[in-house]
């Protein structure tokens, strides 16, 4: 019951340290207060963690922290609104509060539906991220015209690669060879729907908001396929068609805003 307790008590400094720093970097946009940041949050994160888990042994689970943080981070800079920033912060320190809180409470006696609901989350946090990397890239294009669109490309490919295999990784325990060519093939995908909605007329979060709508479609139905029983079409169709008409509707009402 105390270890239970003591679990908590840390998730909770962790969201509030990072729901201070989020705020302190809005208040001080400065690029070496920024990198700051990242080093005192690594360091408070570890120290919350150490005692109770191998580092060299949860190194995937650190890394989702640092780019949960840092996707918070873009997120806000790029936000305009006030009352978003909050809740962009808000949301920030509540999803590393809970990654700390399920670091530290999987164990090899937690019952595995805790352990599914566990991964469910990390899935949610590694889109969050790839969201957030998207919207950074397209926010990039948009302030910074003179970066040429093709390193615009590769770091859309590259990132949303890396969040895949982050996410594969937690249903299959399979060397990293046998997901290579699938993770090339959904990066050139990506790369090409990044070019498409580029031509769209809207703003850099919508659009960041779409290609990662369609990535995470391309995610599903490749990690259905590399499974075992593979593709089950019957579902999957509905799927596809209900998410087809879902998109056209969103552009539609998206256009009249």
């Amino acid at each position: 019951m105390i270890r239970f307790i003591v679990f908590h008590i840390r998730a909770v400094l962790a969201a509030g340290v990072s729901a201070l720093l989020f705020e302190s970097i809005v208040r001080f946009p400065n690029q070496w207060y920024l990198f700051g940041s990242l080093f005192l949050f690594t360091g408070v994160m570890i120290l919350l963690i150490r005692r109770y888990v191998r580092v060299e042994m949860a190194v995937w689970d650190i890394i989702q922290l640092l780019l949960a943080y840092i996707a918070t981070i873009v997120l806000v800079l790029f936000t305009e609104w006030r009352t978003v920033i909050i809740l962009l912060e808000v949301l920030g320190a509540l999803t590393i509060g809970t990654l700390i809180d399920m670091l530290l409470s999987n164990t090899d006696t937690t019952p595995i539906y805790i352990k599914k609901a566990f991964r469910r989350i990390r899935v949610m946090v590694w889109v969050f991220v790839a969201a957030s990397l998207l919207i950074s890239a397209y926010a990039v294009s948009f302030f910074f015209v003179q970066v040429p669109l093709v390193a615009l490309f590769l770091f859309a490919g590259a990132s949303t690669a890396l969040c895949s295999y982050a996410i594969w990784r937690m249903y299959y325990q399979v060397p990293f060879g046998r997901f290579t060519i699938w993770l090339l093939i959904i990066a050139v995908m990506t790369m090409e729907l990044f070019w498409v909605i580029h031509l769209l007329p809207f703003g850099y979060m919508v659009l960041g908001f779409l290609v990662t709508w369609l990535w995470y479609m391309l995610l599903l139905l490749i990690r259905f396929h590399i499974s075992a029983e593979g593709i089950r079409w019957k579902p999957q169709r509905k799927f596809l068609i209900a998410n087809a008409i879902l998109f056209v509707l969103v552009l539609f009402v998206i256009r009249w805003i």
